[in-house]
């Protein structure tokens, strides 16, 4: 772009989803009630001391493990020191020399993106902006943090999206978080800079803080990109900013200037001397298929690049997917989306508070293959099935559903529906695709819905042909 190279850095941060919270017993729960899941060593009460969670430790090392990192052996925790309004100790416990996890890479479809380090830390409290107000919400602060750093290696606002979109994935896959954008379990800072092509040195950089979304991400990198460009060809100087990305104006709004960099005056913290964990219990830490790998096995059961997206964008989907054990992956697939998916959807629901039995699922479409039931019939039995309060063979048998596929019945309806309306017949000799559809309407009416279609349409073009 105007013989300028585009230099990104993100800086994701990921609310780990854990019990309890990072140095505390206080609950780790979203969207209770302010200011009640809140323990005296989350805002430093004189005398309390900061305990580690193991839990936390466990999935950052999950993720480490995902992104091919080298993982520390011997934990360490810094002291960060600053004052603002939402941290209440006026200092973060996070990891700043030793990170727990360092030197990483992630596979995308147009590049690999490197990885500097993740490291874990705590969270600070909530600030609600309400007028002149600025309400605090502490149960927020403590909350476990892995904060993912990248290599100023990204080239484009795509590219940083893909990157975060795969980071979210990953996250989710793993289990460690939920990673919702929307609900700031997930939160991405983006760093922008420009410089001409060829030049080594960094153009000076904006950072755009807290995108809640995977769009806005891409929108607001592509706003900085023009703004800068155009700023350096009018001979303007850049300066050091931080961003938001206003979404009603879809602009990128300054926040503040830094004029220089802060000191935060790092060192050792105190209260939690170095913990070695060593080799062998990171071995023991297993992490399960990764949303790439899984990507491939979908690709190669013949799944829609449509479906494979949504399977990996919502770890209860590929989970209830994965679990039932039905062959045509394929076909499960549609009616998966077509079915079930949208039922819950329909109802609000998650697709795990069906509370779908997948060995009913299983049943239901081995009847269906076995021309037992329609798939009009199958949409009609799932709802049944929420909760599992009937099995499908109960279900079939208390609403007669159960499929008409005897050749020789259908064949004898079929003969007596074509007697009564040889004149019909006759008279749309030369239109059989409508003949064909009024005897297959009359079949199902006769049957009152429960004739095989398949086996029904197979006899009428039979005979339409004698």
């Amino acid at each position: 772009m105007n013989n300028f190279e585009v230099i990104i850095g993100v800086e994701i941060h990921i609310e780990l989803n854990t019990k309890t919270k990072m140095f505390s017993s206080a609950p780790n729960l979203f969207n209770s009630k302010p200011n009640t899941n809140v323990s005296p060593v989350d805002i430093a009460y004189p005398g309390t001391l900061p305990v580690v969670n193991k839990e936390a430790v466990i999935k950052a090392i999950k993720l480490a493990k995902a992104l091919n990192m080298n993982i520390e052996e011997t934990l360490f925790f810094d002291r960060k020191n600053y004052f603002y309004a939402d941290l209440p100790k006026g200092y973060q416990i996070t990891q700043q020399d030793k990170p727990i996890g360092s030197e990483g890479n992630i596979k995308l479809s147009n590049g690999d993106v490197k990885i500097e380090r993740i490291h874990l830390e705590e969270d600070t409290a909530k600030s609600i902006h309400k007028g002149d107000l600025t309400l605090l919400d502490y149960n927020r602060a403590g909350v476990p943090l892995v904060e993912i750093v990248t290599y100023p290696v990204i080239k484009n606002a795509r590219q940083a999206a893909e990157y975060v979109n795969s980071i979210r994935e990953l996250s989710s896959s793993l289990g460690i978080s939920d990673a919702k954008m929307e609900e700031g379990s997930l939160r991405a800072d983006i760093n922008i800079s420009l410089r001409p092509y060829g030049q080594k040195n960094y153009g000076t950089k904006v950072e755009i803080k807290n995108l809640n979304s995977i769009a806005n991400i891409e929108e607001s990198i592509d706003l900085e990109i023009k703004k800068q460009t155009k700023m350096i060809l009018n001979g303007e100087i850049i300066e050091q900013t931080t961003k938001r990305f206003d979404e009603e104006k879809r602009d990128t709004i300054i926040m503040r200037t830094k004029t220089e960099s802060i000191d935060y005056k790092f060192f050792p913290e105190p209260n939690i001397p170095p913990i070695f964990i060593g080799k062998e219990f990171i071995d023991s830490v297993k992490i399960n298929e990764l949303p790439w790998e899984k990507r491939i096995r979908y690709q190669n059961e013949g799944i829609s690049s449509d479906y494979i997206e949504k399977l990996l964008s919502n770890v209860q989907y590929s989970d209830f997917f994965d679990q039932v054990k039905y062959s045509n992956r394929e076909k499960f697939s549609k009616f998966f989306f077509a079915e079930i998916v949208s039922l819950a959807n329909k109802m609000s629901m998650s697709i795990n508070s069906l509370n779908l039995n997948k060995a009913d699922i299983e049943i239901l479409l081995k009847k269906m293959d076995d021309g037992e039931i329609s798939g009009k019939h199958a949409k009609n039995i799932i709802p049944d099935l929420i909760n599992q309060k009937s099995t499908v063979q109960e279900i079939i048998e208390r609403k007669k559903m159960k499929q008409i596929s005897d050749k020789n019945i259908l064949n004898d309806m079929l003969d007596s529906i074509i007697n009564k309306n040889v004149e019909f017949i006759k008279k749309n000799f030369e239109r059989p695709e409508r003949v064909r559809k009024f005897i297959l309407g009359q079949l199902m009416k006769e049957s009152k819905g429960q004739a095989n279609p398949v086996i029904a349409s197979e006899i009428v073009n039979s005979k339409l042909g004698e």
